[in-house]
Parts: C-alpha cells; sequence; structure tokens
C-alpha cells in the first residue's frame, strides 16, 4: 500500500500524540456502548466507529499498550491514558473511540447498545435505534 493521501479516510489519535492512526477505508459509523465495562474503561458510555483491522494504520504506536479484557482486547495511550481501540477476538475489525478521530469526521450514532445496563446516574439519550444488548451482527 502506498503513501498517497488520498487513500486516508480518516485520522486521529490520542490527547498527548503518543497514539497517532490513519483510517485507510470505509468505516462503520458510531455505535455507542452503555455496558459496564466500556463505562470504566472511559468513564462514562463508549462511543466507537469501525473499521478493518487491515486499514488501520498506525502512525505513531510508541505509547499504545494493550489491556487484555476478556474475548476482547483495549488499546489505550499509556502517556495520557485516552482509551483508542478495542478488538474482539475472532473478527476482522477494529472498533476505534469516536472522540479521538479528527474532525471532519463524515460519521453519524447509529445505534445505542446495552441501553439496559446503563449507569443509573443518567439516562440514554441522543440518536441512533436502541437495543438492549450487542448489535444483532456483533
Amino acid at each position: 500500500m502506498n503513501g498517497d493521501a488520498r487513500e486516508i479516510r480518516a485520522t486521529g489519535g490520542c490527547l498527548c500524540g503518543g497514539v497517532r492512526y490513519e483510517v485507510r477505508g470505509p468505516m462503520r459509523d458510531v455505535v455507542v456502548c452503555h455496558c459496564s465495562r466500556c463505562r470504566r474503561a472511559h468513564g462514562h458510555v463508549a462511543a466507537y466507529a469501525a473499521c478493518r483491522t487491515a486499514d488501520l494504520h498506525l502512525v505513531e504506536a510508541g505509547a499504545l499498550r494493550w489491556y487484555d479484557d476478556g474475548d476482547r482486547r483495549r488499546g489505550f495511550c499509556a502517556g495520557c491514558g485516552a482509551s483508542l481501540f478495542w478488538r474482539a477476538s475472532g473478527r476482522d475489525t477494529t472498533s476505534i473511540a469516536a472522540g479521538t478521530i479528527a474532525p471532519p469526521t463524515g460519521l453519524r450514532t447509529m445505534a445505542q447498545i446495552f441501553v439496559a445496563d446503563a449507569g443509573d446516574y443518567y439516562e440514554p439519550c441522543g440518536p441512533g435505534e436502541r437495543h438492549d444488548a450487542a448489535l444483532p451482527s456483533g
């Protein structure tokens, strides 16, 4: 794959710049997750876009660390602590924390999942179809 900037669909990274990435391919719109694992990892709900793992290119990865969270791995910055990615075992996609993607993203919120598990301190609100569990396609 060459470095032609026209191939880049999105760029982004963490707060301190210790992790920077490019996405060179299509991206799935954003899914907001209310599960307790995402809320603990982010301090509140999580919002993730996704791409094929092969389309995610790390430009700067010196501070990237991975945490094994059962059936998934969560990528975060060791410098600033930002949550950036998660990957489920057996899938060829990587989810990307939507807030780390540089605007304009061209993305929209398509769904909210695990709304039945939402914290007791807020009401799920905003756009997207509501689901009490994961999306049917995973």
